[in-house]
């Protein structure tokens, strides 16, 4: 088992890019543990220490034929309109739960939602990321989301 440190800074300048490297790290590892620490300083930054190995797990691999889109440019106009509504449920989740957002979806989970618009939870456990864990925790949520826009 191997450990890494994340630093998420929470400036608008730095904010996606850190996110984004973080979830390109998370995609390419079996992750194993992790913890988190909101630290003050200047800038204020969220320090995530991974804990993980470097090869994909067998189960991982079967998952692989679930559903991912990577880029905002794949989305149409109207995906564009509903990725931006999950971004702020998504906010508004991780600010209730005192958490940072990346930790209730990845941009990528949200942009394949937007794309794809579950409307039962077993559809939405097609997407990538979605386990029945986060399916637990947020599936009811997001589908209301969808039925609501």
């Amino acid at each position: 088992m191997k450990v890494k440190v994340f630093h998420i800074r929470l400036t608008k300048e730095n904010l996606q890019s850190d996110q984004d490297n973080l979830n390109s790290f998370l995609d390419s590892v079996t992750v194993k543990k992790t913890a988190t620490e909101l630290i003050n300083g200047q800038p204020n930054f969220w320090s995530i220490l991974v804990f993980y190995d470097d090869q994909k797990t067998e189960r991982q691999v079967k998952n692989s034929d679930k559903i991912s889109i990577t880029d905002e440019n794949e989305l149409t106009d109207e995906e564009k309109r509903i990725f931006a509504t999950l971004k702020q449920w998504r906010q508004d989740k991780a600010t209730q739960l005192n958490i940072p957002s990346f930790m209730v979806c990845h941009n990528t989970e949200l942009m394949t939602i937007a794309k794809v618009k579950p409307q039962t939870l077993d559809e939405l456990s097609n997407i990538k990321g979605f386990g029945g864990q986060k399916i637990a925790k947020f599936g009811d949520d997001i589908i209301a989301v969808l039925n609501s826009i």
